[in-house]
C-alpha cells in the first residue's frame, strides 16, 4: 500500500478557531454536484478530504484540523456548503484513494476510464474527442477495479 502520494493544489481558506480547531474550505463558482452525505463522491470530489489532511500535516501541533468543506460561493450554486468531518470513514476514503491512484501509477496500466455520460460534462472533451468512453470500455475491464471499487464509495 501506498502511503504517501505527493499532492499539488491550492487551498482557498483555512479557517482557525481560538481554540485551535481549523476548517478548510475550496470555493466553487459552479452548480452544486454534491450529495448531502458524500466524503469523496466515488473519487469526484477529493478535495475537502484530501486538502484537510494535507493541512493537518502543515499545522501539526498548531491546530487540529476538524473538516474540509466545498463552499459553492455565487448564486449558480445557491451559496450552498457541503462539509466533510475529517473522521475515521473520511481517514478510510483517502488511504483507498491513495492504494489505488498510488498502484495505477506504479503499474503500466493507467488508462482514461471515464464513467458513464462523464464525458458529455468534462472541459476537456475537446482533447479526449467524443469517443473515448467507447474507447475505454474496450479495456481490460479486470485492471479497473480499483477504480471502480473507488466508484462506490460515498
Amino acid at each position: 500500500m501506498h502511503e504517501l502520494i505527493p499532492l499539488r493544489g491550492s487551498i482557498d481558506l483555512i479557517e482557525r478557531q481560538p481554540s485551535g480547531l481549523a476548517r478548510v474550505t475550496d470555493h466553487k463558482t459552479g452548480k452544486v454536484v454534491v450529495k448531502r452525505t458524500q466524503l469523496i463522491g466515488g473519487g469526484k470530489s477529493l478535495q475537502p478530504v484530501l486538502y484537510a489532511l494535507a493541512a493537518e500535516k502543515l499545522f501539526a501541533g498548531e491546530a487540529e484540523v476538524a473538516s474540509g468543506r466545498l463552499y459553492f460561493c455565487t448564486s449558480a450554486g445557491g451559496f450552498v456548503e457541503h462539509t466533510v468531518t475529517l473522521d475515521d470513514s473520511a481517514r478510510a476514503a483517502a488511504v483507498e484513494v491513495a492504494a489505488a491512484v498510488g498502484d495505477a501509477l506504479s503499474g503500466p496500466f493507467l488508462p482514461a476510464a471515464p464513467d458513464r455520460r462523464e464525458c458529455d460534462l468534462c472541459d476537456f472533451r475537446v482533447v479526449c474527442g467524443p469517443y473515448e468512453e467507447r474507447r475505454s470500455s474496450r479495456k481490460p475491464q479486470g485492471q479497473l477495479e480499483p477504480l471502480l471499487a473507488l466508484r462506490e464509495l460515498p
